[in-house]
């Protein structure tokens, strides 16, 4: 009986299916963690001694949308390594006969007195709502670290990592962070003082246009004018105060501009994007992990809109556009020699 989860993989993606068929002392009945019954959350399955599990999130079917998907958060976690950003450890899967995302246990690199808490859980201690701005975040990230005494050094990382992901996401087309997206790292470290820091992401859906269909996918690769003014339409106002967006805010181009303005660590953080940043690294990384190719429509389209959006935010950050990619181009070649 094969027990390594590597072993079931085919055809690029591992099958989940036959795996807990083979291996079903191994794992408890899976269940919702985000409370709802339904497809497209995330699933935990775990070891029955609860020391290790896996996450699961299965796709509405095999579409064509649906694998983009899986493939998008796979190069997602990629790009994001290239700039220094934490995500979970995806993977491409069948689940239930369908396509999904497999994530490995984030907590598997830290210490046992350390847990994870999302986002939603810490405003809810400070008595705060479901429509909570990313102020009511700091500010309960704040009264959290006065009260466990945590280093202000720490509490000032957490503000500084929130609004790295959100220019990362800029770079990425997300379309789908939210607060309840971030979840923390809280409890005792191994010298036993409390510590708070951002989590690995594990929610990143609707990054590099997996949310358009196919054959939207494919009229926009026919209509660069068209692609141009959907992906402006990619962005999320996460990180931004509710007083900044209004009639007048232009997307993706005001939020880069909150983050960077009066911050010189963010500005220098987001220019390392600039230079870090390679989708073509991405995609390669991912086919030789999965040991599969990404539809070539989406490879098309996932390098013209990351292209798009590069282009853009080179003119936002005075930055020569032909001078990076020549440089992309050679460590690229580099790479693959």
């Amino acid at each position: 009986m094969k027990e390594n989860i590597e072993d079931y993989r085919k055809v690029g993606f591992i099958n989940l299916d036959e795996y807990f068929l083979n291996n079903p002392g191994n794992f408890t009945y899976p269940y919702y963690i985000d409370g709802y019954d339904e497809k497209n959350f995330w699933t935990q399955v775990g070891k029955e001694d609860k020391e290790k599990f896996i996450y699961v999130k299965p796709r509405e079917g095999k579409e064509a949308e649906d694998i983009y998907n899986v493939y998008s958060e796979l190069l997602y976690q990629e790009m994001m390594k290239q700039v220094g950003i934490k995500t979970a450890n995806f993977d491409a899967s069948y689940y239930g006969g369908n396509v999904a995302t497999l994530s490995e246990n984030v907590l598997d690199d830290y210490d046992e007195n350390e847990f994870i808490i999302n986002s939603s859980e810490l405003l809810c201690s400070n008595r705060c709502g479901n429509d909570s701005s990313i102020e009511d975040l700091f500010n309960t990230i704040h009264d959290y670290c006065e009260y466990e005494n945590i280093d202000k050094n720490q509490e000032e990382k957490c503000y500084k990592d929130i609004q790295k992901v959100c220019i990362a996401d800029i770079f990425l087309l997300s379309t789908d962070r939210y607060i309840n997206d971030l979840d923390f790292i809280a409890g005792k470290d191994n010298t036993g003082n409390s510590v708070l820091e951002l989590a690995p992401l594990c929610h990143n859906t609707y990054a590099l246009g997996s949310n358009f269909s196919k054959d939207e996918i494919i009229d926009m690769l026919d209509n660069c004018e068209d692609m141009e003014q959907r992906l402006d339409l990619c962005y999320t106002d996460l990180g931004i105060p509710n007083e900044k967006i209004d009639d007048n805010y232009l997307y993706w181009e005001d939020s880069l501009y909150y983050f960077i303005d009066k911050d010189e660590e963010l500005e220098e953080f987001a220019k390392y994007c600039a230079q870090r940043l390679n989708i073509d690294e991405a995609i390669l990384n991912v086919e030789q992990k999965t040991q599969s190719k990404i539809p070539e429509e989406y490879k098309e389209f996932v390098r013209a809109s990351f292209d798009q959006r590069f282009r853009a935010l080179c003119d936002c950050l005075n930055l020569d556009y032909y001078e990076l990619m020549d440089e992309k181009y050679y460590e690229y070649e580099m790479e693959e020699k």
